[in-house]
């Protein structure tokens, strides 16, 4: 028990010990301003220092807010009441679905590109990707749609790249699955995902993706003028491996030492055990020596309990072996007494009887141990052997005959009303059964009363005297060698009956004031076997 005491406790030390040092990892939450200023210091000199891929106004690009939209995925999505089955950039269902396009904004330009792309003209006006609207009712730019076509020229790759300020930016991607590299600031843009090229559309101060870190130049705003140095990110990482950060996107789940707009700024891995000063070491060797004790500590104790498990199978292995020549003397004695049975007065024959029945008892006692050395690899603790009993009440007649005739009144026996059968291992139940009758005999106050009874597939025994126990409670009663202030016995008697009622799936109740004990038998399958 000792043993046990100080594992629980040395696991709780570990316990706080963990926990200390997470809350020392995770520290403060909040930047102190000359940490700010620190980090203020690292993106000034990293501007300095590490040249930008490309600086990038996009109002060069998207001059107009029209043509900006190609920018934003939100225009992706298709227009309400727009039929989702329908491939604008194919020769099929043409005009299908076409009135529900009516009052979409410059229909004329949807108009126009049914017609070309269902055969109704053969080209298009020289400003019609130029102009706006860009994008078609359906998410798709009007430069996309003339690409998958295939026709008029439009899947070219110079024309694609003349206009390639005309598809949106969420189609660049495909564009480069088909022809190649984009060039410039697109071969950029269509390496974004739909988060960056969101934020971009809403001009975000900082935007960091897999790939690329865009700062946003700042401009008085009546300029509103969208531009941004763009770096590398493994420039930005090689830089950051000098300092004591690490730099991610914002997310509000994500614990952030310090908020930067979109971005986030920690302590990187390798600055917090450079900041664990000893103390801290001191924690972490006293943590490593907890751990080594406890492991030491349940290699011993695990030991030692094998160590104990050995000894006991050992007695039992003696105790059944030495048993054995006894016993098969008695048998042979009795045998040869057996003989002159007849010849026998009645008093000595059931003397006789009663001493035969005992010496087979020990047999069977003996060939149960002997299996149970045998089965050392079961996973139960006791091997039945279950067969069926063709009538319960029979059954229990022959076991508790002798205590009808030995205690007269004293001892009642109430039977099932209705008679039934019950797979059992019969010597077990005859185990629990008279170890509670012998209970009541030696602890009780006489008449003792057995009573059957059948609910739910089950056999319930109920033994009981009009004594009071010393204990109140089950567990206390049934532990090994514990007895009562009268007892003589080994104390283990109702400790066996708990264990092989719980193997068998039973159930053992009790009352102390007046005494009773009820033990439950299962109605076990045919052919089924616990061991």
């Amino acid at each position: 028990m000792k043993l046990y005491v100080t594992l629980i406790f040395t696991a709780v030390g570990i316990a706080f010990t963990l926990g200390y040092f997470a809350l020392f990892i995770q520290g403060s939450n909040v930047a102190t301003q000359e940490e700010t200023m620190e980090i203020t210091a690292i993106k000034t000199d990293f501007q300095r220092r590490v040249a930008p891929q490309s600086i990038v106004n996009f109002n060069s690009l998207y001059f107009s807010p029209e043509q900006f939209k190609l920018l934003d995925p939100a225009n992706t999505l298709p227009e309400p009441g727009t039929d989702n089955s329908i491939l604008y950039s194919t020769t099929k269902k043409c005009f299908k679905g076409f009135t529900k396009l009516i009052n979409t904004e410059n229909f004329e330009k949807v108009w126009v590109w049914e017609e070309f792309r269902c055969g109704g003209r053969s080209y298009l006006p020289a400003s019609f990707f130029t102009d706006p609207p860009y994008m078609h009712p359906s998410g798709k730019s009007f430069a996309y749609l003339a690409f998958n076509l295939k026709k008029g020229g439009y899947d070219e790759k110079s024309w694609v790249k003349n206009h390639l300020s005309y598809f949106h930016t969420m189609e660049l991607k495909k564009l480069r699955s088909n022809i190649g590299e984009l060039g410039g600031i697109y071969s950029i843009l269509e390496r974004l995902d739909e988060d960056a090229l969101s934020d971009l559309a809403k001009g975000q101060g900082t935007i960091l993706t897999r790939d690329f870190l865009f700062a946003r130049l700042r401009y008085p705003k009546i300029f509103n003028i969208l531009e941004y140095r763009i770096y590398l990110r493994d420039d930005l990482d090689n830089f950051l491996e000098s300092s004591p950060y690490s730099l991610q996107t914002y997310k509000v789940s994500r614990s952030c030492f310090y908020k930067d707009g979109e971005l986030c700024w920690n302590y990187n891995v390798r600055h917090i055990f450079r900041m664990a000063n000893t103390s801290t070491l001191g924690v972490f060797v006293g943590l490593f020596i907890m751990i080594v004790v406890s492991i030491r500590l349940l290699l011993v104790k695990i030991k030692g309990q094998r160590l104990e498990d050995d000894r006991r199978r050992l007695a039992l292995q003696v105790l059944t072996h030495e048993f054995r020549t006894p016993i098969t003397s008695m048998l042979l004695t009795i045998e040869r007494l057996n003989k002159r049975y007849d010849g026998m007065d009645e008093e000595t024959q059931e003397a006789f009887l009663r001493l035969s029945s005992e010496v087979y008892r020990m047999q069977r006692l003996t060939e149960t141990s002997r299996n149970y050395l045998k089965a050392q690899q079961s996973k139960d603790l006791i091997n039945f052997n279950f067969e069926t009993v063709d009538s319960v009440n029979m059954y229990f007649e022959e076991l508790l005959g002798g205590y009808d005739e030995r205690l007269g009144d004293d001892f009642k026996v109430k039977y099932l009303e209705t008679d039934c059968e019950l797979n059992t291992d019969t010597y077990w139940v005859a185990i629990c059964v008279k170890n509670l009758v012998e209970n009541a005999l030696t602890h009780g106050l006489k008449p003792i009363n057995v009573e059957l009874s059948w609910k739910e597939e089950q056999l319930y025994v109920e033994v009981s005297d009009l004594g009071e126990c010393d204990f109140d409670n089950l567990e206390e009663l049934t532990r090994e060698f514990v007895k009562g202030n009268k007892s003589s016995g080994t104390g283990l008697g109702l400790n066996i009956v708990k264990k092989v009622v719980k193997e068998m799936e039973g159930q053992m109740l009790f009352n102390p004031k007046p005494t009773s004990f009820t033990i439950s038998f299962k109605n076990q399958k045919l052919g089924e076997n616990n061991g």
